[in-house]
């Protein structure tokens, strides 16, 4: 008897422990359930804290993409050298603008941004500029070359029919490009109407077009189109780079202009920007900048090239 009353509190003692043990074993498995459960919304807060400041950093280069062309076109007019050009970008790019963005930003969170304009990532063009008066050069030479061996866009012309010879002796264009193929253009005015004559094709009629009240042609040497119904093989028919040559550029008059790639020196043919026609003003067609953005939990660095001006094909 006494043999089973041991066995029974054995049995008896076995089953509490393991009572005991599943109930201990449950708080740990709701303990951990609920320390896991911790850690997963820990770190998916995390992670939507990250996103959205990574968001910000993008918006932040996206805001500076926006803006970069109007600053550098704001402080283009009014230098002829490249130094002088890459000081102006630099002080209204690095200081003014870069000051002013880091204070709107240092405003609403802790950030920190940062933009610097990069000179030797950026590509520099030139706009010559014929304000009026003869198409000669600085050196008062009308048979000269405006153009050679460089890719040009946006050129036009404003031929003033009252500088334009009714005597014979005709302004010519000559249009060259890479492979020595060429459109030659003659004008002359015929009393009423400027006269437009291309004359690598005898086949093409000549073509007159009536000046406008102020008296002028508008001529756009880029595409070959002009006010009106005149149309005439021209850049777009020849493959870049191009060489453009006049011919007695002192028998027409008005104005003109036309982008280039690369920088031109003002010299013999062109004066700087603060003398008379023909002059140069150097431009930028893609600016390059060095972005700086950091707050709480990102760092972006990034060196960004932006498209100013579309560059000359």
């Amino acid at each position: 008897m006494v043999r089973k009353l041991q066995d029974c509190d054995s049995t008896r003692d076995r089953a509490q422990l393991i009572l005991v043990g599943s109930i201990a074993l449950a708080f740990i498995i709701i303990g951990l359930v609920v320390v896991f459960n911790t850690v997963l919304f820990t770190d998916n807060l995390a992670a939507q804290g990250s996103v959205g400041e990574i968001e910000n950093a993008q918006e932040f280069q996206q805001q500076v993409e926006r803006d970069m062309p109007e600053l550098v076109r704001h402080v283009e007019n009014g230098t002829d050298s490249n130094p002088a050009f890459s000081g102006n970008v630099d002080g209204n790019v690095s200081t003014t603008y870069n000051r002013l963005l880091a204070e709107t930003y240092a405003d609403g969170s802790p950030t920190y941004v940062n933009v610097t304009f990069n000179e030797s990532s950026s590509t520099f063009g030139t706009r010559v500029v014929q304000d009026g008066g003869e198409f000669v050069n600085n050196g008062n030479n009308g048979n000269w070359d405006p153009v050679t061996d460089r890719n040009v866009s946006e050129f036009t012309m404003n031929v003033s029919v009252a500088e334009v010879s009714n005597s014979g002796t005709d302004f010519e264009m000559m249009l060259t490009g890479d492979s020595g193929s060429n459109v030659e253009l003659e004008m002359w005015y015929d009393g009423s109407e400027l006269a437009i004559n291309q004359t690598d094709d005898t086949n093409d009629p000549t073509c007159s077009i009536p000046p406008g009240a102020d008296g002028a042609v508008v001529i756009n040497v880029s595409d070959g189109s002009s006010e009106g119904t005149c149309t005439f093989d021209s850049l777009d028919n020849l493959s870049a780079p191009y060489t453009v040559e006049f011919t007695n550029g002192d028998q027409a008059g008005g104005q003109y202009t036309f982008l280039s790639n690369g920088t031109i020196s003002s010299g013999t043919n062109y004066n700087g920007r603060n003398g008379s026609s023909p002059y140069v003003n150097h431009v930028l067609l893609e600016a390059g900048v060095d972005l700086y953005y950091q707050s709480r939990t990102v760092t972006y660095v990034s060196n960004q090239t932006i498209t100013v001006r579309e560059v000359p094909q």
